[in-house]
């Protein structure tokens, strides 16, 4: 006969696990499990009780038990066991005859255990078979194990303290927990704060612990902490001392955003400066808002839509309870909805909506500019027109015409490569970028043309999408490793902040009052605008090369995220979470309850809510821009070069004009810069085609 010692772990009723197992077989080979067993084999234990016992100071005992197995069948049988660990290190089966085993039992060092009896159940099962579904018949065994710790040498020596966490903490704050790390303790360690014994939670001989009130930190000053053996007759540790800080001044150094628009939905304001803490509540013209404390220098607060259902100007401050205080104010204006046009799309949401105090269609343009080059979407502010012209030798032209005549105000400047533009506080935002380089972001004087600011946008190489300004920030996205989104200080051209993004193609940054959205093939992001913040990411499981730029209306991102074509999903702009789908062939124009979709170049005035069509218009079969709602009708352009006014309500055609060339397509799916389309911007309705500028006057009082 020989033995085969096999490792293998399995789980049964009886024997929750087996580590080893010894196979007995006859002298001719190995058998196998199964087949008709033996009635009468049974096993034996040398003792069904372990004890040990081990001073701190000790090393980690061990004890040991027999196995006999008692009229084994001819094949095999099978032993394993099942231990609780509390002062059980480990077991080991060890076979030393055919019918008999060890059993060795290795118990954790006492030091790591502090003083203290520690108890056990040691299980061992012999079973026919390798799942124990036919145990020998007095099978499974127990052993009690009982394993007692006493204090020795060591543990009564001296402690040592070498760290505590936190190191310190702000007077006036909460009640904490501190971690006190060192050598030499035990059980009976006790520790002491500023002279005065604390219920001590024994870690570890290296590491203590002990829960101070808010009452024990109220005043800034200097504690002592040690810790004390005494009771087992060992001396006290060397002192620490921990700091209670004064509290920092509490002050509120920015709210973002600064101004909003009147009528907008609610939103969230980041409020930064210093000594918040978790009682700092933000307040609005003296009511508290709901708030969150997010760090020392940050809090964030929800304002509801009634706040800024009117013009007016907010003073925000805030106000704290531990310590009492209140900040200086900041003011906050809620501001009229922009008559110019500022950004892709009209604006820095991307709706294609504008609304002018009166509007009537008119039976001839007001003027048309041949700038030598192709014209991008057309940008107001200031009496100006600002445009952005591709030239065919290369490079590009940044022009400011006037809004009454047509006629050159300031300009050509010349910018490297392809660019577009973003308006915002008086001033002209240009990204530009030659492929393979940084980007270029410069800033102009809108009355004068002077330049602001020039800054660099390193890190990336691609640079495909128009920046967009708003609340003193002007944001762009660049590719070429990953994707980078910047935020750019509109007073100084500093970069505030950036973030990664999978992508970085054709997306020109969404912006609201408190959400930056990015959206990319099965990729959407929102980032905090002031800080950069994630928010959420959508991702919905693939990727690719390739993007577009989403849209923003009553709190619903308009979000392409398919791949190859504008097509997305649209999703809660708060929480992230999915809405329903759109189809498109470009960025629509989103009302308040409709919208205007080109799709498969018809377009269709649409019901938000479920995406019931309400009508549909094919023009000369040729429509191919984004679409554009002035006041009650929806604008939209060809590419035989007509422009077509369709009432909002019935879809009827009401006005159209010839501008003698094709207009270019809208931003839809991988639109790269430099971008064109239809603006309407302080009354105008401007259309780029071919080399030219139109512009038609839609209200004398925007």
């Amino acid at each position: 006969m020989h033995l085969l010692l096999v490792l293998r772990r399995y789980s049964t009723s009886m024997i929750l696990s087996i580590f080893s197992l010894l196979i007995i077989a006859g002298c001719s080979g190995g058998g196998s499990a199964g087949g008709a067993q033996p009635s009468q084999s049974s096993i034996s234990l040398s003792t069904k009780t372990i004890t040990a016992s081990a001073s701190t100071s000790a090393a980690a005992p061990t004890a040991s038990l027999q196995i006999s197995v008692t009229n084994p069948p001819a094949n095999a049988v099978y032993v394993g066991y099942t231990n609780t660990s509390n002062g059980i290190a480990s077991v080991q089966v060890t076979a030393v005859s055919p019918t008999t085993s060890n059993v060795s039992v290795f118990f954790k060092a006492p030091a790591q255990l502090g003083t203290g009896t520690y108890t056990d159940t040691l299980d061992i099962a012999v079973c026919y078979d390798t799942s124990c579904a036919q145990p020998v018949s007095n099978s499974p065994q127990h052993v009690n194990v009982s394993y007692t710790v006493t204090a020795g040498a060591t543990s009564a020596a001296t402690p040592v303290l070498s760290t505590m966490t936190p190191p310190s903490v702000t007077a006036g704050g909460a009640a904490f927990t501190l971690v006190v790390n060192g050598t030499g303790f035990v059980a009976q360690s006790q520790l002491q704060w500023g002279g005065v014994a604390k219920p001590t939670t024994y870690i570890s001989p290296k590491q203590v612990s002990v829960q101070l009130a808010a009452t024990d930190i109220v005043l800034a000053g200097t504690h002592t902490v040690m810790v004390t053996n005494a009771v087992v007759a060992g001396g006290a540790s060397n002192v620490l001392n921990f700091t209670v800080s004064a509290p920092v001044a509490l002050s509120l150094t920015s709210v973002s955003p600064s101004q909003v628009k009147v009528g907008s939905p609610a939103f969230v304001m980041t409020a930064q400066g210093t000594g918040f803490t978790t009682t700092s509540t933000l307040r609005w013209n003296g009511g508290a808002r709901a708030t969150q404390y997010i760090s020392p220098t940050k809090v964030i607060a929800q304002i509801t839509a009634g706040d800024i259902a009117a013009l007016a100007t907010a003073n925000i401050d805030i106000v704290d309870t531990t310590p009492v205080g209140t900040s200086a104010a900041l003011p906050v204006a809620v501001v009229a909805v922009s008559k110019d046009a500022t950004a892709l799309q009209l604006n820095a949401q991307h709706t294609g909506v504008i609304n002018f105090n009166s509007l009537s269609l008119p039976l001839g343009s007001k003027w048309s500019v041949n700038l030598g080059g192709t014209p991008s979407y057309a940008l107001t502010g200031a009496g100006n027109v600002f445009v952005t012209v591709n030239l065919a030798a290369g490079g590009t032209q940044l022009r400011a015409l006037d809004q009454a005549s047509g006629a050159t105000v300031w300009g050509p400047i010349s910018i490297p490569g392809v660019a577009n533009a973003s308006y915002d506080g008086n001033t002209v935002f240009v990204l530009s970028n030659v492929i393979g380089s940084p980007g270029l972001m410069q800033a102009y004087v809108a009355a004068t043309g002077a330049l602001l600011w020039s800054t660099t946008l390193t890190g990336q190489t691609s640079f495909s999408s128009p920046p967009t300004a708003e609340n003193g920030m002007v944001y762009a996205v660049g590719a070429g490793t990953g994707g980078t989104v910047y935020a750019v200080r509109q007073a100084n051209g500093t970069i505030a902040w950036t973030a990664p993004v999978a992508n970085g193609d054709s997306s020109a940054p969404t912006v609201s009052a408190d959400g930056l959205y990015v959206s990319y093939p099965c990729q959407t992001y929102d980032f905090r605008p002031s800080t950069g913040e994630s928010i959420w990411q959508d991702n919905t499981g693939c990727a690719g090369s390739g993007g577009a730029t989403p849209a923003l209306t009553n709190g619903v991102l308009y979000a392409p995220n398919g791949f190859g074509t504008y097509n997305g999903s649209t999703i809660n702009a708060a929480s992230g979470l999915l809405v329903s789908t759109f189809v498109a062939d470009n960025m629509p124009a989103l009302g308040t309850t409709s919208g205007y979709f080109l799709q498969s170049g018809i377009l269709r005035g649409l019901t938000l809510s479920n995406n019931a069509v309400q009508w549909s218009f094919s023009g000369d079969g040729k429509l191919v821009t984004s679409p554009l709602v002035v006041n009650q009708y929806v604008f939209v352009g060809s590419s035989a070069g007509n422009v077509y006014a369709v009432n909002s309500t019935t879809g009827l055609q009401a006005w159209s004009m010839n501008v003698g060339a094709a207009i270019p397509s809208g931003a839809g799916w991988g639109a790269r810069m430099p971008i064109s389309g239809l603006t309407a911007g302080n009354g105008l309705l401007l259309v780029p085609a071919g080399n030219t500028l139109t512009a038609y006057t839609l209200s004398t009082t925007p």
